[in-house]
């Protein structure tokens, strides 16, 4: 996976970006919270699956 730190080659994000990606972070924990505080959660295999589809998403969306 690729690195989320620049480097120097590389064109960092603008503010604007940025705050986009950490928004999307801040729900999506959120989101775990919630769930768990809930009840709500998978284990095991199951739980890898799903990640690596979280993974797999998340690399589609940054091309």
């Amino acid at each position: 996976m690729a690195s989320v730190v620049p480097t120097p080659h590389e064109n960092p994000e603008t503010p604007v970006e940025r705050e986009v990606r950490l928004a999307r972070g801040r729900a999506f924990i959120a989101e775990g919270l919630a769930d768990i505080a809930a009840g709500r959660f998978i284990e095991g295999e199951e739980a890898v699956r799903w990640l690596e589809a979280e993974i797999a998403e998340a690399e589609d969306a940054s091309r």
